[in-house]
This record gives structure tokens, C-alpha cells and sequence, in this order.
């Protein structure tokens, strides 16, 4: 519901209403009072309007909610109709926090049918009364495709994709010197994240040259920013740092281990942070920034503890292929 929709424009589809840009990128009530402040003046609430209106105009026959409450309830509202609800935010997941009993009501009153993201969720919303739930697969997971090929062995780093990856970055790469075997560094970036990772780079005075599939840093040790290769990276390394939030989830679906830091960002902050930890257990390792080099050496040579977490992380996340089971049953769905 925030962003403007870049990501829709390969699709063969309208898009109808899109917002701008906001500083939290969505995360506004998460983060606190003085960044959403921030979003309100950056047009937050004149692009829900026009989206509340947009909704008000169209008559749809199938309906269909992907994300929180939040988004299912305004989505009813704009259509007075009941809603497939995809229910794919962390926080809501039964390994986080369920749902609370008005978001139980509010599900009960405006859905067809719920999809979870995780079989705990399914039992949980089915332990609460409701019976119009699937556990179908995790959506997140068919967002990652199929490794096409595999780089060299190495490790991922994730900087997230809000305005604060640049600098999520440069933290990363202080974290690598402690690590004391040399490696390849894999780094994703995406539309939303390219221009602020470049720009930090080159603050910091990094060179930047040419890569195959986007840039790479030679000194002080090999880093490769690529693009649109974010599971050939992942699925080539021995393990995964990040601070992202789908990022960090992903991997841990892939069967990599995660290692994540404390901090206070935009959307990847302490409670967030939390939350992600008893989403994927022992898949993510948290750590304090200060006492990261003998945590991070220790996993690295242990090659059945990585396995483990591992084995955990796609456990966690759930298997592939939600999205078609999802279509084919709203499509077979007769109410």
C-alpha cells in the first residue's frame, strides 16, 4: 500500500492506484512517532484516500487481500465484499504473535478464506473457530525462483531495501573483516536498494567496477553486487548475514543459516528483530554488534550445525508452490 508500484510494471496487469515513496517505506507505526510524521507529510494519508476511493469505484467479482489485517480490513471496506485474504506479515504468524482476538473478529466478519503463511497458523486460526482457513504453502518462497546457476562459494549479505541499506551495508562489510577465512561476498540489490548502496559506497570510497550481472569491489576483500541473481547468490553460499526482513526469511526457507545484529533501522529494528527470531528459531543467530568474530569463526567450522540451522530454517518457511494451489482454489471456489 505504500511505494509507487515499480515493482507491478513487467505484469500484463492494470495497476490502479499506487502511493509515493514514504521515509519508513510502510513501517511508520513501527518505528515511531517522528517517522510517521515524516510519511504523513511525504502524502501518506492523501494516497490511502485515493485508494479508498479507487476501491469504492470498482465492482470486482473475486476479491483477494495479501498481507495484514490492516490491508484486509481497508480492502472490505473499499468493496463491500468479503475478501480471499492472504495472510503473509511475520508478526502474524503463530511462531510470532497469532492474531489478536479483534483481528480474530475482523477475520472472521470480512473473509472468504484464509491462506497461512505456515502450518502452526492454519492449527492456531482453526483453534480459535475458524474453519474457512489453508495452510497451502508459503507465498514468500515462490517469490524466490530456482537457482538458474551457481557462483563460487561464498557468503550473502543483506542489507534490506529501505533507505537505510547504504549504510546497513557499510555496517556488514565492518562486520566481514573479523572473519577469518577469505571468502566471496554476495550483496542483492533491486531497483529500490541500487542507488542508495552505490551512493554509500562511493561515500565511504569504495571503487566500484563492472560485475557480469551488476558491480564489484576487489579491495579490501571480493564483493559482488548483482542483480536480479538473489537466489543464485543465496544458494551458493555457506551461510547469510542480513538485516532484511523477506531477505532474512527467504534465505532461512533456502536451508541457509542467518546471522543478524541488533540494531535500529527502518523496518529492521529490535522488535521486528524479535519477532524474526521466533518466526525462524535457531535458523537465525542474533548477535550484538560489539561480539560477532568468534560466534560468526566458530559456525563457520562447524559444518553439521550449519546443516542443522539449516534444516530448521526450511522447516520453518515452509514449502514452495502456495501460489497456483491459491489460484486454483479461489478459481474452484464456490462460497
Amino acid at each position: 500500500m505504500v511505494g509507487e508500484g515499480n515493482r507491478f510494471k513487467n505484469y500484463n496487469f492494470p495497476v490502479l492506484s499506487k502511493g509515493s515513496t514514504i521515509p519508513s517505506g510502510g513501517f511508520g507505526f513501527r518505528v515511531g512517532p517522528s517517522l510517521f510524521k515524516e510519511d504523513i507529510k511525504n502524502g501518506l494519508f492523501r494516497d490511502l484516500m485515493y485508494m479508498y476511493r479507487t476501491l469504492r469505484k470498482v465492482k470486482p467479482n473475486i476479491v483477494i487481500s495479501i498481507g495484514d489485517p490492516f490491508n484486509l480490513i481497508f480492502t472490505y471496506l473499499g468493496v463491500r465484499r468479503r475478501v480471499f485474504f492472504v495472510s503473509t506479515d511475520q508478526g502474524h504468524s503463530a511462531w510470532v504473535n497469532g492474531f489478536s482476538n479483534l483481528e480474530l473478529n475482523i477475520i472472521k466478519r470480512f473473509t472468504s478464506w484464509i491462506f497461512t503463511r505456515d502450518k502452526k497458523t492454519e492449527e492456531f486460526l482453526r483453534s480459535k473457530g475458524l474453519n474457512n482457513v489453508s495452510y497451502l504453502g508459503n507465498p514468500l518462497m515462490d517469490c524466490v525462483d530456482e537457482p538458474r546457476f551457481l557462483l563460487e562459494e561464498g557468503i550473502t549479505l543483506l542489507p534490506g531495501t529501505r533507505r537505510d541499506c547504504g549504510d546497513n551495508l557499510l555496517f556488514l562489510l565492518e562486520m566481514i573483516e573479523k572473519i577469518d577465512r577469505p571468502f566471496r561476498y554476495y550483496v542483492p540489490i533491486n531497483a529500490n536498494s541500487e542507488r542508495f548502496i552505490l551512493e554509500s559506497l562511493r561515500e565511504k570510497g569504495y571503487k566500484l567496477l563492472l560485475w557480469d550481472y551488476g558491480y564489484k569491489i576487489e579491495e579490501p576483500f571480493n564483493v559482488y553486487l548483482g542483480r536480479g541473481i538473489f537466489s543464485e547468490m543465496v544458494s551458493s553460499s555457506i551461510l547469510v548475514i542480513g538485516l532484511s526482513g523477506s531477505g532474512n526469511e527467504q534465505s532461512a526457507g533456502l536451508g541457509k543459516p542467518v546471522i543478524s545484529f541488533f540494531i535500529e533501522g527502518i523496518q529492521f529494528n529490535r522488535k521486528f528483530i524479535m519477532e524474526q527470531k521466533r518466526l525462524l528459531g535457531d535458523a537465525l543467530i542474533l548477535l550484538d554488534r560489539d561480539f560477532t568474530s568468534e560466534s560468526i569463526n566458530s559456525l563457520l567450522s562447524n559444518p553439521s550445525e550449519l546443516q542443522r540451522r539449516g534444516e530448521v530454517g526450511r522447516f520453518r518457511m515452509g514449502e514452495r508452490g502456495a501460489i497456483p494451489k491459491i489460484a486454483q482454489f479461489i478459481k474452484d471456489y464456490s462460497g
